[in-house]
C-alpha cells in the first residue's frame, strides 16, 4: 500500500497509485511512496549538473502571520540556499533530510543552477520534477516502479469536507523544520519572498 510520510495523514491511501503525468516542456508530476522518496531524491541530484541549490518553503510562524494583516489568507517564505556541490547536499540530506522527509508542514527542492532541472516535494509529498525535457525521467521513475496515467489522481483528489488531509511538524529529539532553517541560515540559507499559500 502507498505510504505516506508520518507527518502526514490522508483519508484514502488506498486510492493513491504509484503513478506519474508528463505536462510536455514543463514538469511530471508523481505520487511516490515514502520510503522510496530519498532514495529517489539523492539519486536526481547526483545526476544534476553542479552547481545546485536547495529551496526551503516554511508557512510563517504566527507572529510574522499576524504582521501581514489579512487573516483570510496564510503565506510560505521560500528560503534558497544557492551554489551548493553534491557533497554539500549529501551533507544537508544527511543531517537533516529524516526531519524534512517526514515533516508535514514544510516542501523543499533540490536544483540545478546550470539547467534549473528540480525535484520538488511539496505539500502531502506530492513530487514535482521540472525539466524542459521532462520525459528524460521516464526510465528513472519506472525503475522505482512507477508508471505512467494521463490522469494522475492526487490526495488532493481524495479530499472533502468530511475527509479532509492533515498535515503536521515533526519534531526528533525536539529539532524541527524551523531549526533545519536557522541551522542552514549559518551557511547561507536566505529568504527570497513571501508567497501565499
Amino acid at each position: 500500500m502507498f505510504q505516506t510520510a508520518p507527518g502526514v495523514t490522508i483519508p484514502f491511501p488506498d486510492k493513491i497509485q504509484e503513478q506519474f503525468q508528463v505536462y510536455e516542456g514543463k514538469s511530471i508530476y508523481a505520487n511516490i511512496s515514502f520510503e522510496k522518496l530519498k532514495p529517489m531524491l539523492t539519486e536526481f541530484y547526483h545526476s544534476l549538473p553542479e552547481p545546485l541549490f536547495f529551496v526551503l518553503q516554511l508557512p510563517l510562524s504566527i507572529h510574522e502571520e499576524r504582521k501581514m494583516g489579512d487573516s483570510n489568507t496564510f503565506h510560505q517564505e521560500v528560503c534558497y540556499l544557492d551554489g551548493q556541490t553534491k557533497s554539500q547536499i549529501d551533507d544537508i540530506m544527511e543531517k537533516y533530510g529524516q526531519i524534512l522527509l517526514e515533516d508535514g508542514m514544510s516542501q523543499f527542492a533540490v536544483a540545478s543552477h546550470v539547467n534549473n532541472e528540480e525535484m520538488f516535494i511539496q505539500k502531502y509529498k506530492l513530487t514535482a520534477f521540472y525539466s524542459s525535457f521532462p520525459r528524460r525521467f521516464i526510465p528513472f521513475l519506472q525503475r522505482y516502479g512507477l508508471t505512467e496515467t494521463d490522469n494522475l489522481i492526487t490526495v488532493w483528489n481524495t479530499f472533502s469536507q468530511e475527509t479532509p488531509g492533515e498535515c503536521r511538524r515533526v519534531s526528533i529529539n525536539g529539532f524541527d523544520v524551523y531549526d533545519v532553517a536557522e541551522q542552514l541560515k549559518k551557511q547561507g540559507l536566505y529568504r527570497a519572498k513571501i508567497i501565499e499559500c
